[in-house]
């Protein structure tokens, strides 16, 4: 029987699991991700797990809603920190750094292989009304940060940047060697025709 943990020893044990099954999503995705295999990495008996989190779902997205909420909220503060110079070369930069950074996670293979779905079917209904009824990362709402951008358009520049976002699952398809100026220049595209539109309006 695990024995009882203190408030501190929750919380260092919490993160280091988190820290874990981060770097296991990256490399092995959520099948191979494995409660064996994470308490074996943090080394701590199965048994305190379950003190911390009932099932591996419940850890894999409250990791995977870390992640989605940090790149979130360091593309709305990106863009807040340019407002008063707020070009289309910023929003490109802005949008193609987070982009990579997505990339680098593992939040574009968990989003598109099944992974998420199959973690939200094993979520307590109160958890999946909760994801429901959350944000995604929404570019409308980083679109809306631009003044004067044209709200009847804003759907179909959002698809647009999303349609971009998703190139990074076939970047050997695209080409390595060109895929981040590739990448670059797709979201340029984008965001001159917003800008254009704000200009022309």
């Amino acid at each position: 029987m695990p024995i009882a943990l203190s408030s501190e020893q929750r919380i260092s044990i919490k993160r280091k699991l988190q820290l874990a099954a981060e770097v296991s999503l990256k490399k092995y995705g959520v099948k191979k991700t494995t409660i064996d295999n994470l308490v074996q990495s943090v080394n701590i008996p199965k048994g305190t797990f379950y003190l911390i989190y009932p099932s591996k779902a419940i850890l894999l997205y409250e990791v995977f809603q870390m992640k989605h909420d940090e790149l979130q909220h360091e593309f709305v503060m990106k863009v807040l920190s340019v407002k008063d110079d707020l070009s289309a070369a910023n929003v490109t930069n802005i949008i193609f750094e987070v982009y990579k950074k997505m990339d680098a996670s593992f939040l574009m293979l968990f989003m598109s292989s099944g992974d998420l779905e199959w973690v939200i079917k094993e979520l307590p209904p109160e958890i999946i009304q909760k994801h429901i009824d959350g944000d995604e990362i929404s570019m409308e709402k980083i679109l809306s940060i631009i003044p004067n951008v044209n709200k009847k358009m804003s759907g179909l520049y959002s698809a647009a940047l999303r349609l971009v976002m998703t190139s990074v699952l076939h970047k050997e398809e695209v080409g390595e060697e060109y895929y981040d100026e590739a990448l670059k220049f797709s979201i340029s595209g984008i965001v001159n025709q917003i800008f254009e539109e704000i200009t022309n309006d």
